[in-house]
């Protein structure tokens, strides 16, 4: 039995950020483990111990009855949103683990995540707000409104108890995914995520973190300030658990992300070092090379072809 199982998924052409966040998690947290959802299958483009020493888990293993139609319905980041939280259940049912942390492929680990176990303590599950204060109404992005477009919490981090409140929230959560999990912003839908709005009000055992060094990211970095001393990097004084490098392009390694205007990294020497060593981390974990994958499960793919497969 495990006490803690950080779980992620990523389709093949995003697995260097998943080694990389895998990395960062072990360096700072000894002990744990990270099991890799792929949505997608290797089909030998990657060697079998390139994950090691995180564990790769395809898709297909899960067994999910409504797979085969999720994947007919689903464009592939919408299938990625759809299954992080079968993974989830994945990980409580083969390890029986305690509890269950998710983080998005793009993040990265700077600390130890012992406050998020803490926490999950108090609460059987934890999300994390988008923004925690109102931007300035200067034109520049992003914008509150994008917060109301795209949802209150953030899912690229969830945390869950293994105890009642926490499955009946993953249950919930997962039959809503097999079939509503598009992005439609006409119908108010927006992958898994605009889901979360929903949640504080199912579910009393939630909370929402507001530590400012829990998923760090370009839509709260006007009420975050990177710092760094030592070798410790710090958001308003705490320190930085895990930042998520969300819209991020090796293309553009100055740029913070493609969704924002309104903070630059030249402006803050700490912010700078935290971005060149995510780039770093894409080099040596081979994304220039990977970036070009095209996934299995793609409506349109040509890659099945080469292969002589069938979805």
């Amino acid at each position: 039995m495990a006490d803690t199982i950080i779980v992620t998924t990523c389709s093949a052409n995003h697995l260097a950020q998943a080694k990389g966040l895998g990395d960062s998690l072990l360096q700072h947290n000894p002990g744990y483990k990270l099991i890799i959802g792929l949505v997608d299958k290797l089909a030998g483009r990657v060697t079998s111990d390139y994950c090691s020493p995180h564990e790769l888990v395809e898709a297909h293993e899960l067994n999910i009855s409504e797979f085969s139609q999720m994947c007919e319905a689903y464009d592939v980041f919408e299938l990625n949103c759809a299954l992080k939280v079968f993974f989830a259940i994945h990980a409580f049912k083969k390890y029986k683990a305690e509890k269950v942390i998710f983080l998005d492929s793009d993040m990265l680990v700077f600390s130890s995540l012992h406050f998020v176990e803490n926490e999950l303590e108090k609460k059987s599950i934890l999300l994390t707000p988008h923004i925690l204060t109102p931007f300035k109404k200067d034109g520049k992005r992003p914008f509150e409104r994008e917060m109301l477009k795209n949802g209150v919490f953030n899912g690229g981090f969830f945390a869950v108890k293994n105890n009642e409140e926490g499955n009946s929230f993953l249950n919930w959560w997962k039959e809503r995914m097999i079939d509503q999990c598009y992005v439609n912003l006409k119908e108010g839908m927006f992958v898994d995520q605009k889901w979360l709005n929903l949640a504080p009000i199912f579910f009393s055992a939630l909370g929402w973190l507001q530590h400012p060094g829990c998923n760090a990211a370009y839509w709260n970095l006007h009420e975050r300030t990177i710092s760094k001393k030592e070798n410790q990097f710090y958001v308003n004084d705490e320190p930085l658990l895990f930042f998520h490098f969300s819209g991020y392009s090796i293309d553009l390694p100055h740029q913070i992300s493609r969704h924002q205007d309104r903070v630059f990294m030249e402006d803050n020497t700490a912010l700078k070092e935290l971005f060149a060593l995510y780039h770093q981390s894409l080099i040596e974990n081979g994304h220039p090379e990977m970036r070009s994958f095209k996934c299995y499960y793609s409506k349109n793919n040509n890659f099945l072809k080469k292969l002589g497969l069938k979805r």
